[in-house]
C-alpha cells in the first residue's frame, strides 16, 4: 500500500511540474509561427516512424524512442542543408536553427507518444503455428 502512495506523489508532483511549465509557457511565449507549426508536424511524423522502425528491430522501447529523437534531428538538418543550396532551392532560402529545433520538438512528441504505445502494446512474440516455409510470430494482445 505504501508503494502505491509514493507512486501517486510522484505521478503528481509530475503532472503539477508539467502543468506548471505549460503555463508559463504560454504566457511568455508568442505564438508559434507558421513555418514552425509545419517543422513541428514533420519532426512528428519523423519520430513516429523512427520510433517503429526501431521496434521493427527489435529495440527496447526506449532504444526505439532515441531512434525516432535521431530521425527528427536528421531529418531537421537534412532540410536546412537543403535550404542553404541555393543552386537547387533559389537565393532566398536560408538556414535556421530554430526550425531544426521545432523539428526535433516535433521528433520529441512522436518518440513520445509511440514510446508510450510501445510500452502497453509490445509483449513478447507467440508462435502461432508452423507455416510451409517457416513459422508464423506475433503479438497476442489480450482486453
Amino acid at each position: 500500500m505504501e508503494e502505491s502512495y509514493n507512486d501517486m506523489k510522484k505521478i503528481t508532483t509530475i503532472l503539477a511540474a508539467i502543468l506548471l511549465t505549460t503555463i508559463i509557457a504560454g504566457q511568455h511565449f508568442e505564438p508559434v509561427p507558421y513555418d514552425k507549426k509545419w517543422h513541428i508536424a514533420a519532426g512528428t511524423v519523423a519520430g513516429v516512424w523512427g520510433t517503429f522502425a526501431g521496434n521493427n528491430l527489435q529495440l527496447t522501447p526506449e532504444q526505439s524512442a532515441l531512434c525516432g529523437i535521431a530521425a527528427a534531428t536528421i531529418a531537421g538538418i537534412g532540410k536546412e542543408l537543403i535550404d542553404i543550396a541555393p543552386a537547387v532551392f533559389g537565393n532566398d532560402a536560408r538556414f535556421d536553427m530554430m526550425d531544426i529545433a521545432a523539428t526535433i520538438e516535433g521528433g520529441v512528441i512522436g518518440a513520445g507518444l509511440s514510446y508510450v504505445a510501445l510500452k502497453i502494446f509490445k509483449k513478447k512474440p507467440v508462435i502461432y503455428g508452423y507455416v510451409d516455409k517457416g513459422l508464423i510470430i506475433g503479438t497476442k494482445i489480450n482486453f
